[in-house]
Order: structure tokens, then C-alpha cells, then sequence
């Protein structure tokens, strides 16, 4: 049961394990399959409320290649924030304090690190960028000991105390393109146990989580209409299936998907239903 927990924590922020492709691959924009730059990229994204840019956690060149896509947004001198999937919405003050100058980074560092298992490091630059550019930061992401309580037990073991710290109408039903991606991860990891209430409890997670954040993201774009949010996920969150998905549902929100190149989602089986952007590996 162990290992399942730490696969819903590791798995349900990404599931994949291989590095991506920096900012300066190759960039095809899938509506047209055009090959673009990426000031170009930019330009195309003027008219998107939210733009959701994949996260592969443990991978320096991705978080590169979110801060530059960061700067070129901030550049063009509108309003922005910065959603996070790695901080629960119940740390919304911690977040705000440190844009606002308010506490140290060593304090800050531990309020992370009660939030997300990736090194510091990896992340640290945009964090000061946003401190130093009083750039809003918004955690996006359900509170994980629901998260962790539904992978053991379902869904419909929490109470309605548990149910009160999420977004209301929260459902944890995930789509057939993620369930069949989860399937093949999960046998990869736990051979024997790819089936029954187990993985079917570990999907309700997923679901949840997707869910949530939505909610989260939707509602953050109510309090703030007109300003940007870019929103920091895994993968299997970003992607449209994921997160978007359910954020079609919470009103005239546009968005945008970016994503980097991974082993499984690549130029030969990416389409514009997955993402609106695949950058290429080097």
C-alpha cells in the first residue's frame, strides 16, 4: 500500500520519467502543424485567459523553459499570475506573503517543502522571479491528504467534512485517454495489481485532482478577470484531457496547452486534441 501511496503522489503530478526538450527544440503549433519561433508562440497566446505549460518535476530544462515563457508573457506588460499545482490552495497566504516581501526564504523553503518532494532548487528561480516581480502566486492544487485518502479508499470514503475543503461540485471520474495511459503506468509499476478497486481508486485520485484544480483555476480567473494565469502542472494534468478539460466547463475561460516533448507524446502521436504546442526535443 506503501508504494501505491508514493505512486499516486509521484505519478498523479506527472507520470512520466524522462527529461524535455528545452526552449530551444523545435516548436509546432498543432492547429496547422506549422513549425513556429517562439516569440511567435507568444504572439499566438495574447488572446488565452489561462496557458498551461507541463511540468516534468525533476527536470531543470523544463523549469527553464517555464521561466522564459514567464518573462516573455510578463514582458508584454499585462497582468499575470502564476498558478502552481505544486502548492495546496489552503497555502494561499504562505504564497502571498512571499511575493509580498513578507518572509525569508528559508521560511518559504519549508512551507514548500510541506507541500512538494521535488529539490528547491529546481524551482527556485521562478519563485524570485515572481517575488521580485511582484507576480502573483496561486496554489492550485487539492489539499493532499484528501488526495491520499481517496488512493486508498475511494472517493465516496470521504466525509462531508473532507468534502467541505474542496471546490464544491468536485467529481473524481476521469476521461477513457487518461484512464488508458494510467492502466499502462500503473502495470509497468505494479505488474500483478493493475486492476480492480486498487487501480480504480488510484484513477478516482487522478480524477480528483484534475477536478479540484479546475475549480481552483476557475475560480481564481472570477476574482481576477482579464489577468493571465499560467499554470505550472504535470503533464498528465496539463494536457487537454487533464485539467482543460474540465475547465471547459466553468465558463468562457480560454486556454492555451504547452507541452514538451516527452517519450510518450511526441510528434508522431501528438494531435491538437492533446496540446495546443509541442516543443521538440534538441
Amino acid at each position: 500500500m506503501h508504494a501505491i501511496i508514493r505512486l499516486t503522489l509521484t505519478l498523479l503530478c506527472l507520470a512520466t520519467i524522462a527529461a524535455t526538450a528545452s526552449a530551444g527544440g523545435a516548436i509546432i503549433r498543432m492547429s496547422d502543424k506549422q513549425s513556429i519561433s517562439f516569440p511567435r508562440m507568444i504572439t499566438d497566446m495574447a488572446g488565452s485567459d489561462v496557458v498551461f505549460v507541463a511540468d516534468t518535476h525533476d527536470d531543470k530544462k523544463c523549469h527553464e523553459l517555464q521561466l522564459e515563457i514567464i518573462r516573455s508573457l510578463q514582458a508584454q506588460k499585462k497582468p499575470l499570475a502564476i498558478g502552481l499545482e505544486m502548492f495546496q490552495s489552503d497555502y494561499q497566504k504562505q504564497l502571498d506573503d512571499w511575493v509580498d516581501g513578507k518572509i525569508p526564504e528559508q521560511l518559504f523553503k519549508e512551507t514548500y517543502a510541506a507541500n512538494w518532494s521535488y529539490d528547491w532548487s529546481l524551482y527556485r528561480d521562478i519563485f524570485i522571479y515572481a517575488r521580485d516581480n511582484h507576480i502573483p502566486l496561486v496554489g492550485v492544487n487539492v489539499p493532499k491528504k484528501i488526495v491520499i485518502k481517496v488512493a486508498r479508499q475511494g472517493f465516496a470514503s470521504l466525509s462531508p467534512l473532507e468534502r467541505n475543503d474542496l471546490p464544491s461540485d468536485i467529481t473524481c471520474d476521469i476521461n477513457q485517454p487518461q484512464t488508458e495511459f494510467l492502466k499502462r503506468t500503473f502495470q509497468e509499476v505494479f505488474k500483478h495489481e493493475a486492476n480492480g478497486k486498487i487501480f480504480a481508486n488510484f484513477c478516482e485520485a487522478q480524477g480528483l485532482r484534475n477536478s479540484g484544480m479546475a475549480k481552483n483555476i476557475a475560480t481564481d480567473q472570477k476574482k481576477h478577470p482579464g489577468r493571465k494565469l499560467v499554470v505550472l502542472s504535470g503533464t498528465w494534468h496539463a494536457v487537454k484531457h487533464g485539467i482543460p478539460e474540465r475547465l471547459e466547463n466553468a465558463g468562457n475561460i480560454r486556454y492555451s496547452v504547452i507541452l514538451p516533448e516527452i517519450p510518450e507524446l511526441g510528434a508522431a502521436n501528438v494531435s491538437a486534441a492533446i496540446t495546443d504546442y509541442l516543443i521538440e526535443h534538441q
